[in-house]
C-alpha cells in the first residue's frame, strides 16, 4: 500500500493543492515590489546594473576584504509579508516603523541569540519561521578611507532589506542568488559599523507573487544562507570580467565603474595565465592558488578604455587566438586563469581574477544528440540537495545549508563513487562552492530556477513581475565563467500550454541575450512525454518514475516514452531528469534498486554514444536523503546513501552501472598550455571592413555586369539587310 499511499500524497501536493491555492488567491493580488537589476545599453555593450552600480562578480578577490561570517545577532518574529513585498517608496517607513529602532547602531541586541552566518534561522525540525532580524557589528580599518567599499550578500531567503550605520541602501527579493550595494557613503572607517538586514521568508504555499510560491519537495531555509562580505578597490576598478569560450580562444567583456572622481584615461591589461588543480589548493577560493609557481602569461594585451568621467561604466572588448589548448570536459578538466589589471592615470588601481575554462557544448546539428567540443556525450548523473547530510544526527541528515567546501567535497566523494559524470543542483541555482568544485574536479552541472510545479496563473504572476527573469539573469551573470555548468534549467514539473511555452521561450531568449554558452531545457512530467511546451528550449527533459509514480513498469514504461518524446522532438536531445523511489525501510530498497536498474538498462539503448541515440543524460533522484516540507514525510528516502554514509544497493548498482571517469581533476594535476596570442581590435575592425568590402564587391559587379551587358545590346545598330 506505500506506492499508492506515496502517489496520492505526490496528486494531493502537486496537482490538488496548487488548484486549491490558485483559486484562492487572485493574479490581482500580486505584489508590486519590482526587481532590482536591470540591462543598460553602454557604448553599445549591454551591461547589467542593480542598486546603482553594476553587477560585480561575487567570486574572491584579492583585494582588501573584510568577513563578514561568522556569530550575528538574531531574533526571529513574524513578517507582514505584503509590506514587505509592497514597493518601497510606500512601504519603508512603515517597514522602519515596524523595526521599532532594529536598523540602528544604537539599538540594544544583547538580549538576542547568536547564530552562524552563512546558515538558517530556521534549520529542520523546527517549523519554518517567517522571518528575522540580523545584526552584527565589526571594525573597519582606518586604510580603507577613501577607498570604494562594495558589500556582497551570497543569498538572503528570501527578501532582504539592508541597512548599514543605519543608513538604508536597497532591498532584494530572490533566495539563492547574489546582491550588492555600494556601501562607501554608509561605511565609516577607523571605527566600529553596524550592519542589520531584515529578512522575511513568506511561507511556501501561503501566496502566489513569490519564486517558488507553493509546497516543494525540500526544506525552506530562511536567513542569511550564503557568505556576507565587503571589497575595497580604489575609485577606479573593474566590476567584473565576462569569458565567452570556444575551442580555439576566447572572447573577454570587462566592465569598469568609477565612482565619483574626475574624469582620466583608463587602460585595461589582460593576461592568460595556465592552471593546474591539486590537491592543495583544490579547496583555496583564491583563483591566484591556481597559477603555477614561475608561469608566464599564454597570451597578454593592453587595451585602451578611454576617458571614464565620474560616476562612469564602461566595457572594454577583446578576443584571443589560443592554439592547441586544453579542452575542458569531466574527464579532463583543464583551467586557464584570467589576469585584468586596471591602470589609471598610468598606474595600475586595481586587479581581477577568474578562472575559466574552453568547452562547447552544442546539439548536434545533424543528430539530436549532446556534443562536447564536439564528441557525442551521454552521461550518467544524480541530483544533491543544497542542504547538509554528514555527519548524520540520530541517522537523519544533519540539515542545514551547505556552507563549506569540506561539506561539498563529502558529497562529491559519494558522486564519485557511483561514477556519476553529471550533477543536477537542487531546484535552484546551484551552490558556488559546488561550481567551484565541479570546475576543478570535473563534473557536468545542471542548474536551474526555481519555477517549481508552477500552474497557467502562477507562471502569468511571476513573469509579470519579472522575478523569474531577475533569478536567470543573476544566475547567469554569477557563474558565466564556471566552465562546468552546461545547463540551465528553466522550470520543473508545471503545467499549462501556451502559457508555459511563451514562459520558457521568454527565459531562453533572455538567457541567451546573457550568457548563450549553455544549452536550457525544463524538467517535464515524464508521464506526458507528447508534452510539446519544450519547443523554445535546446533540450527536451522529463522527470520519468515509471513503476513508482504511474504505470507501466520502469522497463516498458520508460522505453514507451523515450520513444513518444523522440518522435515530438526528433531533433532533440531527450535528458531524463528524475527517476528514483524511495527507499523508507530495508525492505523498500530492493525495489529501488530495482527501479534504478531496470529505468537505466531501458535507456541505455538510446544513449547518445550509441548508434542513432538521443538520449544525452539519466539522472538519479537523488544521491542522499533530505528534508522535506512534504506533509507526513518529513525526511525523504530517496538517496543512494544513508545519512550514515553507507550505499544502498541502489548505490552500489548504480557504480556497476554507470560508466564514470568524472571527478579527478585535482588527481590528475593537469597544466593547462595553449599558444596565445590577442586578436587587435584594429586588425579586426579592417578584417570585417575587407570582408565587407568583398561582399559588396561580389553583390554588386555581377548586376554591374548584367546591366552593362544589357546597355550594350540595347546600342548596338541594327544589321544590315542581306543583298541577294
Amino acid at each position: 500500500m506505500r506506492p499508492a499511499r506515496r502517489f496520492a500524497g505526490f496528486v494531493l501536493a502537486n496537482v490538488t493543492l496548487g488548484l486549491v491555492l490558485a483559486a484562492c488567491v487572485s493574479p490581482e493580488a500580486a505584489a508590486e515590489l519590482a526587481p532590482t537589476l536591470s540591462v543598460k545599453s553602454v557604448g553599445g555593450s549591454r551591461v547589467a546594473f542593480q542598486n546603482g552600480i553594476p553587477v560585480p562578480t561575487f567570486t574572491y578577490q584579492p583585494r582588501r576584504r573584510l568577513d563578514l561570517n561568522g556569530r550575528w545577532r538574531f531574533q526571529t518574529m513574524p513578517m507582514d509579508n505584503d509590506l514587505s513585498l509592497a514597493v518601497r517608496s510606500q512601504s519603508l517607513t512603515r517597514i522602519v516603523a515596524d523595526a521599532g529602532g532594529r536598523q540602528q547602531p544604537s539599538f540594544d541586541d544583547t538580549r538576542w541569540p547568536t547564530l552562524d552566518v552563512p546558515g538558517s534561522y530556521d534549520p529542520p525540525p523546527s517549523t519554518p519561521g517567517s522571518g528575522a532580524w540580523y545584526r552584527k557589528d565589526f571594525d573597519v580599518p582606518p586604510e580603507w578611507q577613501n577607498q570604494t567599499v562594495t558589500l556582497k550578500f551570497g543569498a538572503a531567503n528570501y527578501i532582504a532589506d539592508v541597512w548599514l550605520n543605519g543608513r538604508y541602501l536597497g532591498y532584494h527579493e530572490g533566495g539563492s542568488t547574489p546582491f550588492a550595494f555600494d556601501a562607501t557613503d554608509a561605511m565609516v572607517p577607523g571605527d566600529v559599523n553596524l550592519i542589520a538586514v531584515r529578512v522575511d521568508n513568506p511561507p511556501w504555499g501561503t501566496r502566489q507573487d513569490i519564486v517558488p510560491w507553493g509546497l516543494t519537495d525540500w526544506w525552506n531555509y530562511g536567513g542569511l544562507t550564503q557568505p556576507v562580505w565587503m571589497e575595497a578597490t580604489p575609485a577606479v576598478y573593474a566590476a567584473r570580467a565576462d569569458v565567452v569560450p570556444h575551442l580555439d580562444g576566447a572572447d573577454i567583456a570587462v566592465t569598469l565603474h568609477q565612482r565619483g572622481g574626475d574624469s582620466a584615461p583608463v587602460q585595461v591589461g589582460l593576461d592568460i595565465l595556465p592552471a593546474t588543480v591539486n590537491p592543495d589548493n583544490l579547496t583555496n577560493p583564491d583563483p591566484q592558488s591556481l597559477i603555477p609557481a614561475g608561469a608566464v602569461p599564454i597570451a597578454s594585451q593592453r587595451l585602451d578604455a578611454g576617458e571614464l568621467g565620474r560616476d562612469g561604466t564602461t566595457q572594454v572588448h577583446s578576443s584571443f587566438s589560443l592554439t592547441n589548448a586544453d579542452l575542458w570536459s569531466p574527464q579532463s578538466p583543464a583551467l586557464y586563469v584570467l589576469e585584468v589589471d586596471v591602470f589609471w592615470q598610468e598606474r595600475r588601481v586595481d586587479q581581477l581574477f577568474e578562472t575559466f575554462g574552453l568547452r562547447r557544448i552544442a546539439v548536434d546539428a545533424k543528430a539530436p544528440r549532446l556534443l562536447l567540443n564536439g564528441n557525442p556525450v551521454a552521461y550518467a548523473g544524480v541530483a544533491l540537495h543544497d542542504e547538509r547530510v554528514y555527519p548524520a544526527v540520530n541517522g537523519q541528515p544533519r540539515g542545514g545549508p551547505v556552507v563549506t567546501a569540506d561539506d561539498i567535497l563529502i558529497l562529491l566523494e559519494k558522486a564519485n563513487a557511483t561514477n556519476v559524470q553529471l550533477i543536477r543542483a537542487d531546484h535552484h541555482p546551484a551552490n558556488p562552492l559546488l561550481l567551484m568544485l565541479a570546475d576543478r574536479l570535473g563534473y557536468a552541472i545542471w542548474e536551474e530556477i526555481p519555477l517549481y510545479h508552477y500552474t497557467p496563473a502562477t507562471f502569468g504572476i511571476a513573469m509579470d513581475r519579472g522575478v523569474p527573469q531577475q533569478m536567470l539573469s543573476e544566475m547567469d551573470l554569477r557563474d558565466m565563467n564556471h566552465p562546468s555548468v552546461l545547463f540551465h534549467g528553466l522550470a520543473n514539473e508545471s503545467t499549462g500550454g501556451i502559457e508555459r511555452e511563451q514562459a520558457l521561450a521568454t527565459l531562453h531568449n533572455l538567457d541567451r541575450s546573457i550568457d548563450g554558452t549553455r544549452l536550457t531545457g525544463q524538467a517535464a512530467y515524464g508521464n506526458q512525454p507528447a508534452d510539446s511546451t519544450s519547443r523554445p528550449l535546446d533540450v527536451a527533459g522529463y522527470t520519468t518514475y515509471y513503476g513508482v509514480f504511474y504505470q507501466p513498469d520502469a522497463g516498458p514504461g520508460t522505453t514507451h516514452a523515450l520513444q513518444v518524446a523522440h518522435a515530438t522532438f526528433p531533433k532533440k536531445p531527450i535528458i531524463l531528469l528524475e527517476f528514483g523511489r524511495w527507499a523508507d525501510h530495508v525492505y523498500e530498497q530492493e525495489e529501488q534498486r530495482r527501479i534504478l536498474a531496470d529505468t537505466y538498462q531501458a535507456a541505455a539503448p538510446y544513449l547518445d554514444t550509441a548508434p542513432n541515440g538521443f538520449v544525452g543524460a539519466t539522472v538519479w533522484w537523488t544521491l542522499d536523503d533530505y528534508w522535506t516540507l512534504r506533509p507526513g514525510v518529513k525526511i525523504e528516502h530517496f538517496g543512494l546513501y544513508t545519512p550514515n554514509g553507507d550505499p544502498r544497493p541502489a548505490g552500489l548498482q548504480a557504480a556497476e552501472l554507470f560508466s564514470g571517469g568524472a571527478g579527478q581533476g585535482a588527481n590528475q594535476k593537469i597544466v593547462s598550455t595553449a599558444t596565445g596570442e590577442a586578436r587587435q581590435p584594429a586588425v579586426q575592425g579592417l578584417r570585417f571592413l575587407g570582408y565587407l568590402a568583398y561582399a559588396l564587391t561580389v553583390a554588386l559587379t555581377i548586376p554591374t555586369i548584367i546591366l552593362l551587358v544589357l546597355l550594350r545590346l540595347r546600342r548596338r545598330p541594327p544589321r544590315p539587310a542581306a543583298v541577294l
